[in-house]
């Protein structure tokens, strides 16, 4: 039976493929929730705590993107937040996000430079683990920023992997040189999987910028 260092490898070594990536998600789905509450991963604590500090109104409409198996929601849900979106490319995530009960609506899809979503729709936006390499490419935060309100927050996090090496530096201080976002926030850097016996390398960030 594979652990979660097993299934990170995998993700990992899949290169980006989507097929691929999508395939391995659904196969990991039904122990996916065990996996990562167990990696000692802080990122969801930290990101509800910034949508705690910018987002007043309980009743926002708030997109997860890249929900997965529906974690970040579930955490908002009990915080009082009431209208969650989630998108996923997964079938099998979207499944077990589903059964959760905490979304009203979900949404298969991957990220990109255009999401096929309203435009300008949600009041704040969150993006946690799926901002990587091979998972969704640096224009995705175009494409997010074109679903959320002007003034509207964007939470995400970003290893420092993805942003030194993956095209996301260059694209956020692109996006800020064009005045087209602000940084709000950003916390300190963390160990991914700090109980990981062979990921405790990676790091991450969460961000919060907000839409201008």
């Amino acid at each position: 039976m594979k652990d979660a260092d097993d299934w990170i490898d995998d993700v990992f070594a899949a290169g980006g493929d989507r097929e691929t990536l999508d395939r391995l998600y659904d196969e990991w789905a039904n122990d996916y929730d065990q996996h990562i509450w167990a990696s000692g991963n802080p990122y969801i604590a930290i990101a509800v705590g910034m949508v705690g500090r910018y987002v007043g109104d309980f009743a926002s409409p708030i997109l997860d993107a890249g929900c997965g198996t529906g974690n970040m929601a579930q955490v908002l849900h009990q915080m009082g937040y009431q209208r969650l979106d989630g998108l996923d490319p997964s079938g099998g995530m979207l499944e077990i996000a589903r059964r959760k009960g905490f979304y009203n609506s979900l949404h298969q899809l991957a990220l990109g430079s255009e999401v096929d979503l309203p435009k300008a729709h949600y009041d704040a936006i969150v993006a946690l683990g799926v901002l990587t390499v091979g998972h969704a490419p640096p224009e995705s935060l175009d494409g997010l920023l074109t679903l959320l309100k002007p003034g509207g927050p964007l939470v995400f996090s970003l290893s420092e992997l993805a942003y030194e090496q993956g095209g996301f530096k260059e694209r956020m201080e692109a996006l800020e040189k064009e005045g087209k976002w602000a940084l709000l926030e950003r916390s300190s850097l963390f160990r991914t999987y700090p109980f990981s016996q062979r990921e405790a390398h990676i790091y991450h960030w969460v961000f919060v910028y907000r839409k201008c």
